[in-house]
């Protein structure tokens, strides 16, 4: 089976739409702030399909299932993310988080497209019109309808009981990974100290030099992540489209990067609570870096939130939590993640190049990335370390890493333009490039656009040369400016300052 892209959920979805209560179809409407009654049917019908499970909201689609031309009246930005999470946050009790995507369909317009998650442990209630508040379900027809029966009531309650259950291992495994990184920190240092003594007393040792940071242990971590995600990637069934060829090159066109939270003496912390400190860090991340996907994302639907893993990396055991697996997901939109949170406040993402989707997508005749890219890809990764790190008070100094695969030949485009516009047709040279940061705490709260820069300009300089440099590039302004029309495009991205990133100042744990 060929690896399904947003256009054939789309096809599949419109094919058998009166088979399906999780899809509901919307025509264009008005869904601004001044249409209470847009904005309630619209609030009903997500709710409804939480309620159901979770599924896809399409708008531009007839009742029949036909894709309507684009609007005149609407044009797509009216159905931006944060126009969208904005409405749900008002009419949706609890609130629930959904990621707004457009897809280009066959017909060369472009529709934006709903997806719900699930409800969690409790269902998901939508005010009406008048703010009173119900609980909706999906009904035949599809339609969405008030609660109103036993049956109605028995299936969500059962399924709410499931996500209790789920909530309730996580906190026993969360319990019990708190108690085994404890242990094991206080044996390692009890025996290291009382080694370094036995050492120093013997062989008349001199003092240390100072404080270095353990990248042995930080490079295997991240490799073990790195070689997870290509099993997953080369798991697929692939079959024998474009898009099944550019999933299966991932597995050498990849980036792996992350960051370890150290104390002065730049030892590793242990994490306490690590699904809790994810949960604050995930909410935060939806306000200043939500591309529709953002770095360390926690889902809430119990088939892909986060797990507790136990790995055994070069003969050390290794607790942590787990990310979406790629090989849970169903349908491929144009990037794959992997992330791991090790107990030992290590963190490692994986992913694949969003570019190359878009070379395909564009039809574009050479490789490429862009800056604009390399720009979101290093403001999540950077966002979600500031905002942990403000969470987490003994956190004094921050270790960040990179590591880009298949990078020969590529040159360096700009906006998002399939790299049709580029800084420079310097060609990269090398296929691999890595990188290493390590701030204090006051660095990276206190000058984020600072930190971000040296993040990165050297990934840039690859591109570096008489015609682009890097250095002079990288301004506010410019950044201000990608910023701007991400916005535009319905991202919800800022840059981090002191007051976002201790929104939440006190300790997770």
């Amino acid at each position: 089976m060929s690896v399904l892209t947003d256009v054939l959920q789309m096809e599949e979805d419109l094919r058998h739409r009166s088979e399906k209560l999780n899809v509901e179809f919307k025509a264009w409407m008005d869904i601004s702030k001044s249409n209470k009654e847009g904005q309630a049917k619209l609030a009903r019908h997500i709710a409804a399909v939480a309620n159901h499970g979770g599924g896809r909201l399409y708008f531009g689609v007839d009742d029949d299932g036909n894709p309507q031309s684009l609007s005149e009246a609407l044009p797509l930005e009216h159905f931006r993310s944060d126009a969208i999470h904005n409405l749900l946050k008002n009419r949706l009790e609890p609130p629930l988080q959904c990621e707004v995507r457009f897809t280009e369909f066959t017909n060369g317009v472009t529709y934006p497209v709903v997806h719900i998650p699930s409800h969690g442990a409790v269902p998901i209630g939508a005010k009406d019109e008048n703010s009173f508040m119900h609980v909706y379900v999906r009904n035949v027809g599809p339609e969405s309808v008030k609660i109103s029966s036993y049956q109605q009531w028995d299936i969500i309650l059962k399924r709410c009981m499931r996500f209790r259950d789920v909530e309730a291992v996580q906190t026993r495994e969360e319990d019990e990974l708190t108690r085994t990184q404890a242990m094991t920190k206080a044996i390692t240092e009890s025996v290291t100290a009382s080694v370094l003594k036995v050492l120093a007393e013997k062989m008349n040792l001199a003092p240390a030099a100072g404080p270095t940071v353990d990248w042995v242990t930080i490079d295997a971590l991240t490799e073990s992540a790195r070689r997870e995600f290509i099993a997953q990637i080369n798991a697929f069934d692939f079959g024998t489209t474009e898009t099944d060829q550019q999933v299966r090159e991932i597995a050498g066109k990849h980036v792996v990067s992350g960051y370890a939270l150290l104390d002065a003496a730049s030892n590793f912390l242990t994490l306490e609570r690590p699904h809790k400190l994810l949960k604050i860090a995930s909410e935060e991340m939806n306000h200043v870096a939500s591309f529709g996907w953002h770095d360390f994302i926690v889902l809430t639907n119990s088939d892909v939130s986060p797990r507790t893993g136990l790995w055994n990396i070069d003969g050390k055991d290794f607790t942590g939590v787990e990310g979406m697996r790629v090989d849970s997901r169903t349908v491929y939109f144009g990037e794959y993640d992997y992330w791991r949170a090790h107990g030992n406040s290590v963190f490692v993402t994986a992913k694949s190049y969003r570019e190359d989707y878009h070379r395909l997508k564009g039809r574009v005749g050479h490789s490429f990335l862009t800056s604009v890219n390399i720009f979101i890809r290093m403001h999540c990764l950077l966002a979600h370390a500031a905002i942990t790190t403000a969470n987490v008070p003994d956190a004094a100094k921050i270790a960040l890493f990179t590591d880009h695969r298949g990078l020969k030949d590529r040159i360096l485009g700009w906006g998002m333009d399939y790299g049709l516009r580029v800084h420079t047709h310097l060609k990269a040279v090398e296929d691999r490039y890595f990188s290493r940061l390590v701030v204090h705490r006051a660095e990276l709260l206190e000058d984020y656009f600072g930190t971000l820069k040296r993040l990165c300009v050297p990934i840039l300089d690859v591109w570096g040369g008489a015609s682009f440099d890097p250095e002079e590039w990288f301004t506010r302004e410019n950044v201000e400016q990608i910023i701007s029309g991400l916005r535009k495009e319905g991202s919800t991205v800022r840059l981090l300052d002191q007051e976002a990133q201790t929104r939440h100042p006190s300790n997770a744990g």
